[in-house]
This record gives structure tokens, sequence and C-alpha cells, in this order.
């Protein structure tokens, strides 16, 4: 019996020795196996991070320092894109002055500098080319009175305003008339101001202008003569910008009984512009034609004569400067 339970008790812990082994083993295997995919995790998760910082657009300025941004939009004069890291946030709005280059998330390289800029547009980007730098020499614009020729700029009217100060001579006509017979001069300031709208900019610097301009005469010899003028026209924009416009001329003048009436006629202008910075220095002359009129005068025999009368015409020499409101 002794020997029975020797043998039994030996058989019992060779079966408690394997079923230990068989245990370690299978906990070796757990951990390999839980090892193994942790590093199939981590290799995910890297090859995502890596790809996530790939796709995207790297903006270096001149500065030396660099964005990780996604470009949205080029224009002619600035870069318009979204931080990497905030895609839903607000757009922003950096000159293209201040970068030195930028490489899309396709490998895409744009150089831009004073004298170079590049060609590639943002259809390559979105057809995924083969990455590549493309750079060509463009001149610069013939545009230096107003440079901003971008799509915003060509779309968005911009208003300028500023004062206006001249003079005017009054030629020989009902209203140079009475002035003599006051003891007047018909040579008279004039103060106002301009409002200006530039309705459009084309490829060349021509732009299309409107312009608002009210003045008063006469003031230094103790007179109030105002008028209004309304003037459509063209301005180039070279190096000097040549302007010329046209319009209607509102007045309050005295006629031939020395009556201050209201009278309509015709405004020519033609002139320059001089450009300091953000400020305009427009210097114009003013053509306002001689307008006649007639009227039926009562004699004392009781007979009507038709008379006839002439404003006499108007020549101004206006200067002033204007800079821009929006």
């Amino acid at each position: 019996m002794p020997r029975f339970i020797r043998a039994l008790s030996r058989t019992s812990f060779g079966i408690t020795n394997c079923s230990i082994k068989k245990l370690e083993s299978m906990k070796t295997k757990s951990n390999k196996t839980t090892s193994l995919n942790n590093g199939l995790v981590t290799i995910c998760l890297a090859f995502i991070f890596c790809s996530s910082i790939i796709a995207q657009d790297k903006i270096l300025l001149k500065n030396g320092d660099e964005l990780n941004a996604k470009v949205t939009e080029i224009t002619e004069t600035e870069v318009k894109f979204k931080k990497i890291d905030n895609l839903n946030g607000p757009t922003r709005v950096i000159n293209k002055s201040e970068i030195f280059s930028v490489k899309y998330e396709n490998g895409t390289k744009d150089v831009f500098n004073k004298t170079t800029q590049s060609s590639v547009t943002q259809e390559s980007r979105l057809l995924n080319i083969v990455p590549t730098t493309h750079v060509m020499t463009s001149s610069p614009a013939d545009n230096t009175f107003d440079p901003d020729t971008s799509d915003f700029a060509k779309k968005r009217r911009k208003t300028f305003s500023g004062p206006r100060i001249g003079f005017t001579y009054i030629s020989s006509g009902t209203a140079a008339d009475y002035l003599v017979r006051q003891g007047k001069q018909n040579f008279i300031t004039q103060f106002g101001w301009q409002f200006e709208g530039r309705l459009f900019t084309v490829e060349n610097g021509l732009s299309g202008i409107i312009e608002f301009v009210p003045l008063i005469g006469g003031v230094e010899q103790g007179m109030f003569i105002p008028s209004a003028n309304v003037l459509i026209g063209l301005r180039g924009g070279v190096k000097r910008s040549y302007e010329f416009a046209m319009g209607p001329h509102f007045s309050i003048a005295p006629n031939y009984l020395g009556r201050h009436v209201g009278s309509v006629g015709l405004v020519i202008a033609a002139g320059t512009s001089f450009k300091k910075g953000n400020v305009n220095f427009p210097v114009n002359l003013a053509f306002v034609p001689s307008v006649g009129s007639k009227e039926n005068i009562m004699n004392e025999n009781g007979s009507v004569t038709e008379r006839k009368f002439q404003t006499g015409w108007r020549l101004s020499l206006i200067v002033g400067f204007n800079s821009r409101k929006k």
C-alpha cells in the first residue's frame, strides 16, 4: 500500500508539472500575439500620422518661417489658405511679396520673387501632375499707378475721396457782366470735395471712373456761387495716369437781370494723377461751354422783343488729393 500511494503521488506531481508547463507555454504565445498586435497597431498609426503630415501644403516665407497649411486660392497678389490644424477655421491671406515658395501636397512647387512667379495652376494640383518645379520669367505689370489688378480688385468697386481747390475764369456773358457791375472780378476761387468710384480695372491698368465734385466759388470776393459736376470717364494705369471725363454741370449763377437762377450745362475735364504711397494727387482742367438762352422782354410801348443771351464759358484749374476708402 505505501508503494501504491508513492506511485500515485509521483503521477499526480507529473501531471501537475505538465499542466503548469502548458499554461506557461500558452501564456508565452499570448504575450507574443499581443506584442505582434501592438506592433501592427503602432505601424498603422505611424503610417496614418505620416500620411497626414505629407497631405498638406508648405508655405516658405522670405523671413525663413514655414507654414503648414491648405492653400485654397492663389490670386495675382495674394495667397489664401487655411491652417492645417484648423481646416474648418477662417481663411487667411498673405501677400505674395512675403512668400518665397509654396510646396503642395503632391510635390509641385511654386516659387515667387520680384522678377519671377510660378506658372503652376491650381488645376495641375488637382490633376496630380508629376512633381516638378515650374518657374517662368514675367515682366513687371505696367500699372504702377494702381498695381492692384487681382480678381478681387477687378470685381469690387474702389472708392476715393479728398479735397479739391482751384481757380475759375468766366468769359464775357451774363455771369461776368453781373460780376463787373457789382465791382467783382470774373476770376474766382473754387473750394470743394471729390468723390470718386472706380468702376473696373482691366489687365493693362485702364480704369473706368465716375466722379461727383461739388464746388463753392467766389468766397474770396464775398460771394456764394455753388456748382456740382458729375463726370464719367477713363483713367490709364501707367507710370503717370492720364484721365478724361465728361458729364453734366449744375450751377446757380446770376442771369442778365442779376438774379441767381439754376442752370444746366456740360463739363469736359482732362488731367493727370500722381501717386505717392496710398495717396493720389489729381490735376485737372475743366471746361464748361457757354449756354445760350432767349427771353421775351416787354418794351415800354407794349411791344415784345426777343433777346438772346450767353452765360459765358468757364475754364477751371482744379488740384487736390485723395485716398482710397475701401
